[in-house]
């Protein structure tokens, strides 16, 4: 399994300067036309006849309100048709890092976004030199923009300090909100331009609208989620015969119950910095997975898959859970005239196995529930070499992995390759702790000799 790093981004008004806080990203998207960021929605379509009407952005009056689990705030914004991007802040006590979202309203333009620094900001001395280091920061860019920078406003949040900046443009004026709730850093901002000043009180409403959630809030959320993406259980009989399991397949050993990975950053190139979960297996006691959850690249939980049998065949069924910060799901259209082949409602996917006369898993085909081959892992053995392929869809190679593995079976080099070129990337190298089962509890991954990150497993057994 190969792994991504996370990487943040920053904000620019040429290729060459380079922001950080979510007030320059209000600067770049409205008065910047070589920059854009926000995710807006697409203008309406043009009509049959006559030229097309201009794009309208949705009113504040349409209501509604966001609501982000990751970042624990809720603010009256809507829910859908905002942008996102990564927001890093530079504070006195290192780099603050997390996301922003961004509107485009008829009244105003808004940004609300969260960032952690790299250690609790506890005291108000320290949530002072945060507020200083900020008032520097939006003096240089109002001093770069021509602007005027008003006195800063002591506020507050329930019990947490904040700071309220304004800067005036010549067409627009711009108000920064920004709180200390420890580790984590909010920030509310709006721009309004010189015909929308009518609109301010409006606009001053939504960030008095802001508030942190409560933590009780946050875990009842992310429990109601969990249950209604929870699929349906599937027949766990007849069980279709093969000569290994899903235990065996993914290299484990023993009678093996739970399986929890999770994963730290080494680097300092991921946006998540603290250990954070991968997944979590269930396998039944003869070594076959019941149910999976998969965690995205933030440790949020993001799917659930359960497992099981059907006419014969190794199925599963899954449902994901929608983040505030996912893109908007990609739907392709089928071509006119294409036919559509009938899928089976009971499951979506269905997979097929082979084995080499050692029982290694040599490949996994992965179908839809309309019998369409989608995916294709082969895996060839020569001696302590491993090659793994992914073929897609249509038959093209679109993963090559080579690995070297020790006597018991474990990948300790791994190299991947370009499929356009064949060029090979830098190996990583792996370094193993083993339970009295000889199963892996925690790996340590380096490339060119620097760590990269560590993987843990908590591992429960029958």
């Amino acid at each position: 399994m190969t792994r991504c790093s996370s990487q943040t981004s920053a904000f620019s008004i040429t290729p060459t300067t380079v922001f950080f806080a979510g007030l320059i990203f209000l600067f770049t998207i409205l008065f910047h036309t070589n920059t854009v960021h926000a995710q807006q929605p697409p203008p309406p379509a043009a009509p049959s006849s006559g030229p097309p009407k201009p794009y309208e952005p949705p009113s504040l009056l349409s209501g509604g309100g966001f609501t982000s689990i990751e970042g624990r705030f809720t603010i009256s914004l809507p829910q859908q048709g905002h942008g996102f991007s990564q927001l890093t802040i530079p504070t006195p006590f290192g780099i603050a890092r997390g996301d922003s979202y961004q509107w485009r309203m008829k009244e105003a333009g808004f940004v609300v976004g969260h960032a952690d620094a790299p250690v609790p900001v506890d005291s108000p001395e320290q949530a002072q030199k945060i507020f200083e280091s900020l008032h520097e920061q939006i003096k240089k860019l109002a001093n770069a923009n021509n602007g005027a920078m008003r006195e800063d406003k002591q506020i507050q949040l329930g019990k947490y300090p904040g700071i309220e900046q304004r800067v005036d443009l010549f067409s627009a004026f711009v108000v920064q909100r920004t709180y200390v709730v420890s580790r984590r850093l909010y920030q509310a901002v709006m721009v309004i331009k010189t015909e929308q000043r009518e609109f301010e009180s409006a606009a001053t409403k939504v960030l008095d609208s802001f508030k942190v959630l409560e933590e009780s809030d946050v875990s009842a959320k992310l429990a109601e989620e969990a249950k209604k993406a929870e699929p349906t259980p599937l027949p766990q009989q007849p069980v279709a015969q093969r000569a290994g399991t899903d235990a065996t397949d993914d290299g484990m050993h023993g009678q093996v119950k739970t399986v929890l990975e999770e994963s730290q950053d080494l680097s300092g190139t991921w946006s998540v910095q603290t250990k954070k979960r991968d997944s979590f297996v269930q396998y039944n006691e003869q070594g076959n997975r019941v149910r999976r959850e998969s965690y995205d690249y933030k440790g949020n939980l993001d799917e659930i898959t359960v497992y099981g049998y059907i006419d014969g065949s190794r199925v599963s069924d899954f449902n994901m859970i929608s983040k505030e910060y996912n893109p908007p799901p990609i739907v392709i259209a089928n071509a006119p005239g294409a036919v559509v082949k009938k899928s089976d409602p009971r499951y979506q996917t269905k997979f097929e196995f082979k084995y080499d006369e050692q029982k290694r898993l040599i490949e996994h085909r992965w179908f839809h529930s309309n019998g369409e081959l989608f995916l294709r892992y082969v895996y060839k053995y020569n001696g302590a070499q491993l090659e793994e392929l992914v073929y897609s869809q249509d038959g093209s190679l679109n993963q090559r992995y080579v690995s070297k593995l020790d006597g018991k079976g474990n990948e300790i080099e791994r190299i991947s390759f370009d499929t356009r070129d064949n060029k090979p990337g830098a190996p990583y190298s792996f370094v193993y702790e083993f339970d009295a089962h000889g199963n892996w509890t925690k790996r340590t991954a380096a490339k060119e000799g620097r760590p990269q990150y560590v993987d843990f497993r908590t591992i429960t057994y029958w």
